[in-house]
């Protein structure tokens, strides 16, 4: 088992994680830093714990954002695979009263 070592807001953490997936944690780890260093900018100092919170907050309303918009894109969907078959079928009227007047032509 690894040990990484990264920061946040200036603040050491270590923590264990499986071998191989040390970049990945490391990768983590700076996108809350940088939310956490937007955050510190903008406000000035915040507690740690109130700073760890106020990043998790962020964090988890741009994943609700990203839910609600594949929601809606799957809804989208949806309602298109349901107005296919009737465009068709009105597509295919069209084009039959298209050909019958073309006949009488």
């Amino acid at each position: 088992m690894a040990v990484v070592t990264f920061k946040i807001a200036g603040r050491p953490y270590k923590i264990a994680c499986a071998d191989g997936q040390e970049n990945h944690i490391l990768t983590l780890a700076n996108f809350l830093n940088e939310k956490a260093d937007k955050l510190t900018s903008s406000i000035g100092f915040i507690p740690e714990g109130q700073l760890l919170a106020m990043v998790s907050i962020l964090v988890a309303q741009e994943l609700f954002s990203i839910k609600e918009n594949s929601s809606a894109v799957a809804q989208n969907e949806s309602n298109f695979d349901e107005q296919v078959p009737a465009f068709i079928d009105n597509l295919a009227i069209r084009i039959s009263e298209l050909a019958e007047i073309l006949k009488k032509s």
